[in-house]
């Protein structure tokens, strides 16, 4: 306590043998002395001898709220931390899987909105064939050289009974194209119009499966 208030008077000062008691094996047997410049001698005995003022009795010594925060208030602190983070993780959470969610509408919706088949396919599931060859007539035009459109174009004649169409319409897509299917497709057109020249052609065209 005397080195420190002599240092925050700025007088130099030292301990010495302040540990010679401990080696003796006599705690307090050994004064521990205090050692300052000659020159401040004068003046450090002085500050030392001077008593400092009194505390009132009402004076409130005051705790470090840092200090005041034992085992429990760490605990707290923890469990506090936890739930944030806890918290935070389903915020993330939500997030990603709404953008999963969002992902996966634009991967299926946006084709839809996109393609020139999608309205084919509507028009297909509505029976209004000839507003599906008119739509595939188009894109056949544009994609002369592929062999879908033809095939396409093909199916919906082969569901109208155009029987002509159809069979010119695969031939056209057999040329582009060597799927079996369409081999496939091409006898089955020929079989049935043979067919319907010996007992007439039917009045109903076969309806689109739902």
């Amino acid at each position: 306590m005397a080195k420190s208030l002599l240092d925050n008077h700025n007088i130099f000062c030292r301990l010495a043998d302040e540990n010679v008691n401990l080696l003796g094996g006599g705690p307090l047997a050994m004064p521990i002395r205090l050692l300052v410049a000659e020159d401040q001698a004068e003046e450090a005995a002085r500050i030392l001898e001077t008593k400092s003022p009194e505390l009132s009795e009402d004076f409130d010594v005051g705790v470090d709220p840092s200090l005041s925060k034992g085992p429990l208030d760490v605990n707290e602190q923890i469990l506090s931390e936890l739930h944030e983070f806890h918290a935070t993780n389903r915020w993330i959470l939500l997030l990603s899987i709404t953008v999963l969610v969002l992902a996966v509408y634009l991967v299926y919706q946006i084709p839809r909105h996109i393609s020139p088949w999608s309205a084919v396919y509507q028009a297909m599931r509505q029976y209004d064939y000839a507003r599906a060859v008119e739509l595939t007539q188009k894109i056949v035009r544009q994609h002369p050289d592929d062999y879908y459109g033809h095939e396409y174009l093909g199916d919906i004649y082969f569901k109208m009974g155009n029987l002509n169409q159809a069979e010119s319409e695969y031939s056209r897509a057999l040329d582009l194209s060597l799927p079996h299917s369409l081999q496939q497709k091409l006898e089955q057109v020929r079989e049935r119009r043979e067919r319907e020249s010996r007992v007439g052609p039917t009045a109903t065209p076969i309806p689109w499966p739902r």
